[in-house]
């Protein structure tokens, strides 16, 4: 009993010491964050953290060793929620303010969707042809068009949707959580996984809706057939779907955009963990991922999830460049009809050659950012 409580005691006071250390260096935490760190490292169990422990704990640290480098590693692996689109620590708010990471990843995001431009274009020009043609035919319409510059045709808008969507879907979000650990009555941090899919997928909704109209008018632009050459202007182009089709029609499509958010929220979260946790078994031999090993997870989970629901995808955006008011389910059959299973994986391919180099563009932009905001 005697050896029990003095272990107590050794455990207290090496606790209390490393709050203390944190605390030094500019770093406050409550117990509750301690405890879930300490457990963390601590593999055996035991309350101690030994150096074995620490040297297995930091084998694959990239940075300077130093007390605040550790500290938040561990809180961007462990507390990064991968199965969001937007990739921002749940524990954030408590050191810095949760702006600074929406305008780092609002950056990040906007170079990539920039690098990436030429292919999404020509995927959402595949997409709506009920013809057989090829990569290279439609590629080389669109250099007749304008030559390089007609592959960026629509980035603009496709960039200005970034940060409205990314700050609507991070604060609703955290409302949501809000709401969850109400009804279940648990700690905010601990939603588990069902929480944050619900949590994640209606946050996805939310700004998915909110930013649909310009999601629609990139798709018309990217779209629109010139004649001599001419493209019409964002406002003219906007004002006559206005004049011509109704408010409504900025919302053509919407159905199975959000059809969608919850499938693949959930097949890319169930992806990224399964692929984790086989990286942590075969081979980090028990060590938690770090940073490059979650980007490759999320890179092929992401792809998984967007491969499953990409047939709503196309039915989406053939919804979007017609001007008549076919229903979903309407352009499901047709398209069926007309060109059978192929026709819902029109574009799949420089779909797919986008995500490797987006992802890494974004993870090392974000990374970048970080620094200058000093968020790390």
């Amino acid at each position: 009993m005697l050896k029990g409580a003095c272990l107590h005691y050794l455990i207290s006071y090496y606790k209390s010491g490393f709050k203390f250390s944190l605390s030094y260096v500019g770093i406050e935490i409550d117990d509750e964050e301690l405890a879930r760190f300490v457990e963390h490292v601590d593999k055996d169990n035991n309350g101690v953290i030994t150096f074995e422990e620490w040297r297995d704990f930091l084998l694959l640290y990239p940075h300077e060793v130093t007390i605040v480098n550790i500290y938040h590693y561990w809180e961007r692996v462990c507390l990064v929620d991968i199965g969001e689109q937007t990739v921002i620590p749940e524990g954030i708010s408590k050191h810095v303010h949760a702006s600074r990471y929406l305008i780092a990843g609002g950056i990040a995001g906007a170079a990539s969707r920039t690098a990436t431009a030429p292919l999404d274009r020509l995927k959402v020009v595949l997409q709506v042809r009920t013809t057989d043609v090829t990569i290279m035919s439609e590629a080389r319409k669109i250099w007749k068009e304008g030559k390089i510059f007609a592959f960026f045709r629509g980035n603009g808008l496709n960039v200005m949707k970034v940060a409205p969507e990314s700050a609507i879907r991070f604060y609703t979000y955290e409302m949501l959580k809000g709401v969850i650990v109400d009804a279940k009555g648990v700690d905010k941090g601990d939603i588990g996984p069902m929480g944050r899919l619900v949590a994640g997928g209606l946050a996805g909704a939310v700004a998915q809706t909110a930013i649909y109209p310009l999601d629609l008018v990139k798709t018309r632009l990217q779209t629109y057939e010139c004649v001599d050459g001419k493209v019409p202007s964002l406002g003219a182009l906007t004002r006559d779907i206005w004049v011509k089709e109704g408010a409504r029609a900025f919302y053509k499509g919407l159905y199975p955009s959000l059809l969608g958010i919850i499938p693949y929220a959930g097949i890319d979260l169930a992806a990224y963990e399964t692929l984790k946790d086989m990286a942590r078994k075969y081979i980090l031999h028990d060590n938690e991922p770090g940073p490059l090993v979650q980007l490759g997870c999320g890179t092929i989970s992401g792809t998984v999830g967007a491969t499953c629901v990409y047939p709503l995808q196309v039915v989406r955006t053939r919804m979007q460049a017609s001007q008549s008011n076919a229903t979903m389910s309407e352009v499901f059959w047709t398209t069926y009809q007309k060109e059978r299973l192929r026709g819902f994986y029109k574009g799949l391919f420089p779909n797919l050659l986008k995500v490797i180099p987006s992802a890494s563009i974004t993870y090392l932009v974000y990374e970048a950012m970080k620094k200058r905001l000093e968020l790390e």
